[in-house]
Order: structure tokens, then C-alpha cells, then sequence
């Protein structure tokens, strides 16, 4: 590699990668001192390391979105604050106001300066995704919320702990305006964690090898990402790319984007999207920048230093009062899960579409996924204790242009089985891959999950749950450059079932149909599951990538034999006949019906 800030190569590998290993121990710091299933099993959390003026230095493995809205955070702090010389040394400052720098309330940041002899040399962040805010809804996302009063704490920053010493107070009236005071206490406990380790470490490398080593190597580090990604950048044809999302319930709310590329500029254009809803799926216009700023890293710049060099290249129009930038009032308590992965996905799209105008770039297309369905529920569980917690699963990821997405590969995680019925009063039906989920092609999108979960020793005989994600039957993956959509996430419920006789009975269903009772598609909504209620959720799936008459006989067959496809999916879709026990292609057989498809799709028949 060039370095030009007169560091050698080798002492610039090092310490760069040493700043990275800081913030993975942060990260570790968060799910080892921090006990609720956001932070450990969900990993639904942020820890990144800052320069002096609130610029990203290194996001780390975390969600590259989350590390920029944090150096907002920043931002934010230095200029409440610092005016004021109320910045010390050991100082964390927390902030969650959404119109300053957080994407919505439940997403706790926790920043804290990095000095060395006294001197401000730098930031820690981290973000944790807190139980409960004390929003009209369990759990923060609150489908009623019409503004943002409705949604919890909104905290425009204060100190939480102060040369060291945690403010007992302000950590009391925090956590007391939440249902789950114990959960939301441990949440805040394993960022102060977090960021007292970076703090050590950083303190640590300042003695080794001295500040100014340190900050040559930072800045080298800003520059070398900013001039790789600006350099692959000019090696695609210039152009304009468009694509738009929807979000449909009983209203629906379109995303419009166009990606203009000149030279080494990229500009993401929202100009066009519908104007803020009044329900809690908008985004801010730092989040709205934060998700693109992820999708340019995670396209082209897979392999580079994720800092603040990414930012270099990236314009972000976002008309004010729209979807993708919010203003006040406007609700914003859903938006993680519907606005932003709209966003997300129309960000990637234009991306991959602008790829594929590159032979040398073409390779690195793939089929992205519109979002998806979860929920949360909350209650008194079978130990007669409150809590909060998510119910989502694992999705299948999109073909690529060399191979098949893979099955379950999941969204953060999902909780296992065991692990839910032995903490909630839940227990599960069945769990399993989708059935002809994965958007078809040459190259399959991977299938999701689908499971029913009903009420078990529930002490009050019902429990809340919140739907929300990109609602709509366009959602999950989507097909590309031939390859068909997939399955579209769902929730479902199934109200006046005979589950308590299955149950009865030690029987248990194979489908919902077996189940009788009416069923529900649900919108955004908050329900209450009865004893003889049914929840169904369909994670997203892949979508799939290429014609799929091209697709390898034998891997139909394959995937015909593993369950993830149907006999008629194989022959309709695929065009491929299967022998009498399913186990391989009729090859003869198969070239006939594939010769056929293709001359009615010429002569537009079907």
C-alpha cells in the first residue's frame, strides 16, 4: 500500500489495525457486560472510535450507519458542551434526541472524550439499542405514535458521568422512566464499559508510541480509504441509476432515489419521495446519510478502513419534511426497520445497478432484500416477571452473480428455540425453511425462516405484541437481471384456532390451514395474544439472480430433494422434469419443456 503522511508501511499496519482491534473489544466489552438479548444475541449495538472534531476514525465491525450518526453525536456534544469548557477528562455524555443525531429514541449513544496529559485527542462511541424508553408501546417502536412525544425519552445530550463519577441521579431518572428499570440500567452500565475500555487502550498507545504517531497514523488512515474509494470509483462509467421502495399498510409511503456518478463524486438524490408520514417510519437526514454511507462501504469499499474517508465522495440530497428527512414533530420510532431498510435497499440497488455497468465490477452484483416483518412482544412471563423482547428470524440472503444465496443467514440473529420458550411464556409449532421462499434464477436467493408460535403458562393468559417492518407485499428479496422476487415477509395472526386441541391432544400441525380459526395479515399494530391465538412470521427470503431455465438441472433437482422447492415450482418455473422418486432430472425431458417455455415467452404466452 502508498502511505504518504510520512509513516512506514509496517508501523502504519500495526497501529491502524490496533485502533480496529480497539473497537472489536469494545463490541466484546457491550455483550459480555450487558445482559439483554438485544445486545447478546442481537448484536444490535455500535462501537467506533472518533477524532477530536467528531470524524470517524474506525467504525469497527459495527453497523456502519450507526458509526456515522455517532460522529453526529459528537458533533452534537462538542457544541453543547464544549463552548462552555464542560468537557473533562473521563466524562461519558449520552444522547438519543433524533432530530440531533440518533436514529430513534431506543438507540442509546454514549460518547466520551479520549484525553492524553490533558490534552483532547479524541472520541469513544457506542450505541446500544435499550429494552424500553418509556414509549407509548413496549419495546419503543410504537405503532399508535403520531408524533414524538408519543415515542419516549428524547435526551438533546447531558452528562451521565462526570470526571469519572457516574451521575447517581441522572442514571436513576433514566432508567425510572422505563418498563424494564433493571434491563435498561445494564444497557447503560455496558457502554460506560465500552467506552472505558477504549479510553484504557487508546491511553495505552498514546505512552507507547506518543500522540503524534498516533495522529499521523489516524489522519493516513482517512485518506488512504478516501483515495482507494475515489480511485474505484472513477473506474466505472459515469451515469444516472434509479430505483424506489414502498411501504404499504393502510397507507402506503414511496422512496425514490437516483444515484448520479461524475468522476469520483457520487451524489444519492431523494428528491421525489412522499412527504413525512405520521406514523413512526421516517428517518432523519443523518440516518438517511449514515445508510448510504454503509452501502458505499459495504460495495465498494468492503476491504477498506471503515472511517471517515467514505464520507469524502457522498453527497446526500434528502428534501426536509420528506420520509428520509424528517421534521418536527414527526414520529420516528419504526423507522429502523421500515424507512431506513427502504433506504438500505435503494441505496445498494443504484449501487449494484451503477456495477454492473463495469467489467471489472460486475462480479461483486447481487440480489438485495427490501426488509422484512418482526415483532415485539411484552407481558409477565412464566416466572410472573415483566419483559420486553423481539421476535424476529432468520432471512435468506440474495444469489449472487457466481452463486446461490444462502439459506437462513439471518438479519443480526435470531434466538434459538430453547431459548425462548425457557424465558417467555411462547413455545413453537414448528420452525422451518420456507417452501419455495428463495426468489428463483440461475443462481437460487437463499430461503428464509417461517414459524408459529402460541401462548404457553402465560399467568395472565395473553401477552402485547407489536407489529412493525417494511409492511407490504413487496418487501423481502428482489430478483435481478432476470431472477425472480421472493417470497414476501409476513406476520399473520390466526385468531379462534384449534391450537389448544393440538395441544391437548400432543399433536402438532404441519401448516396453519390445519389450524382453522380467521386469520389476520397484520399492519402496523398492537394486539394481544389470546390462549387460542397463533403467531405466524415469514422471514424475508433471497432474491434470485438470473433466468432461471438457465439454472443446473441436477440443482433443482437438489433443492426439490432438500425441501426447498416444490415439484411444481421445478417444472413451471425451472423447467425441469424430475424422475418418479425426485431424486434427478429427466434430462431429455427437460430440454423439451425448457425449448417450449422459451417459445411462449417469445410469442408472449402466460
Amino acid at each position: 500500500m502508498s502511505v504518504s503522511s510520512g509513516v512506514d508501511p509496517v508501523t502504519f499496519e500495526i497501529l491502524s489495525h490496533r485502533l480496529h482491534q480497539i473497537t472489536l473489544e469494545m463490541g466484546t466489552t457491550l455483550e459480555r457486560v450487558g445482559g439483554t438479548v438485544n445486545t447478546t444475541q442481537m448484536h444490535d449495538y455500535m462501537a467506533a472510535l472518533y477524532l477530536p472534531n467528531g470524524d470517524v476514525l474506525s467504525a469497527g465491525e459495527s453497523m456502519a450507519r450507526h458509526a456515522a450518526c455517532a460522529g453526529f453525536a459528537v458533533k452534537r456534544i462538542i457544541e453543547r458542551f464544549g463552548k462552555e469548557g464542560g468537557i473533562f477528562p473521563d466524562d461519558i455524555f449520552l444522547l438519543n434526541d433524533p432530530y440531533l443525531a440518533a436514529i430513534h429514541q431506543s438507540d442509546i449513544y454514549m460518547v466520551s472524550p479520549i484525553h492524553y496529559r490533558d490534552r483532547l485527542m479524541g472520541w469513544s462511541a457506542t450505541f446500544v439499542h435499550v429494552m424500553d424508553i418509556g414509549a407509548m408501546s413496549p419495546g419503543g417502536n410504537s405503532p399508535g405514535a403520531t408524533e414524538i412525544c408519543h415515542e419516549g425519552l428524547r435526551i438533546p445530550g447531558l452528562k451521565l458521568v462526570e470526571k469519572g463519577a457516574v451521575r447517581q441521579d441522572v442514571f436513576d431518572t433514566l432508567i425510572n422512566m422505563t418498563r424494564q428499570p433493571v434491563m435498561v440500567g445494564l444497557d447503560l452500565k455496558c457502554e460506560i464499559a465500552a467506552n472505558n475500555v477504549a479510553k484504557a487502550r487508546m491511553r495505552e498507545m498514546f505512552d507507547q508510541y506518543g500522540p503524534e504517531l498516533i495522529t499521523s497514523v489516524s489522519s493516513e488512515m482517512i485518506r488512504y480509504s478516501e483515495s482507494i474509494l475515489k480511485r474505484r470509483i472513477r473506474e466505472i462509467p459515469d451515469g444516472v441509476w434509479t430505483d424506489s421502495g414502498a411501504i404499504q399498510t393502510d397507507e402506503t409511503w414511496n422512496v425514490v432515489l437516483a444515484l448520479r456518478k461524475t468522476g469520483d463524486r457520487l451524489v444519492f438524490d431523494f428528491t421525489g419521495t412522499d412527504q413525512q408520514a405520521k406514523r413512526g417510519i421516517n428517518l432523519p437526514y443523518h440516518a438517511t446519510f449514515g445508510t448510504c454511507f454503509e452501502a458505499v462501504l459495504t460495495t465498494l469499499g468492503y476491504d477498506l478502513p471503515r472511517n471517515h474517508g467514505a464520507c469524502g465522495p457522498i453527497e446526500v440530497i434528502a428534501p426536509e419534511g420528506t420520509v428520509v428527512n424528517v421534521r418536527y414533530p414527526g414520529p420516528v420510532s419504526l423507522n429502523t426497520t421500515s424507512g431506513m431498510k427502504t433506504v438500505q435497499y435503494l441505496s445498494s440497488s443504484v449501487l449494484m445497478q451503477m456495477l454492473a455497468t463495469s467489467e471489472k465490477w460486475r462480479r461483486e452484483v447481487m440480489a438485495l432484500s427490501l426488509g422484512f416483518r418482526l415483532a415485539r412482544h411484552a407481558g409477565v412471563n412464566q416466572y410472573r416477571r415483566y419483559y420486553v423482547s423481539t421476535l424476529l428470524d432468520l432471512s435468506g440472503a440474495g444469489a449472487t452473480s457466481t452463486r446461490d444465496g444462502m439459506n437462513t443467514g439471518g438479519y443480526l440473529t435470531a434466538h434459538n428455540v430453547e431459548w425462548i420458550e425457557s424465558n417467555f411464556p411462547l413455545f413453537y409449532l414448528f420452525r422451518r425453511h420456507i417452501k419455495d421462499g428463495g426468489g428463483a434464477g440461475e443462481f437460487v436467493g437463499g430461503s428464509g425462516a417461517e414459524a408459529a408460535l402460541a401462548l404457553h403458562d402465560a399467568p395472565e393468559g395473553r401477552i402485547k405484541v407489536i407489529a412493525f417492518g417494511v409492511a407490504g407485499l413487496r418487501n423481502s428479496g428482489q430478483g435481478i437481471f432476470g431472477g425472480y422476487p421472493a417470497a414476501p415477509s409476513l406476520l399473520v395472526l390466526l385468531e379462534e384456532s384449534k391450537v389448544r386441541d393440538f395441544i391437548e391432544s400432543r399433536k402438532y400441525p404441519k401448516d396453519l390451514a390445519e389450524l382453522g380459526g380467521q386469520p389476520r395479515l397484520l399492519p402496523y399494530c398492537e394486539f394481544d395474544l389470546k390462549a387460542d391465538g397463533v403467531l405466524y412470521i415469514r422471514s424475508a427470503s433471497g432474491g434470485g439472480y438470473g433466468d432461471p431455465l438457465e439454472r443446473d438441472p441436477r440443482l433443482v433437482a437438489e433443492d426439490f430433494s432438500n425441501g426447498l422447492i416444490s415439484k411444481e415450482t421445478a417444472e413451471e418455473v425451472y423447467g425441469v422434469i424430475l424422475d418418479a422418486n425426485g431424486l434427478a432430472p429427466n434430462l431429455a425431458a427437460t430440454q423439451n419443456l425448457r425449448l417450449r417455455l422459451r417459445q411462449e415467452r417469445s410469442e408472449g404466452v402466460g
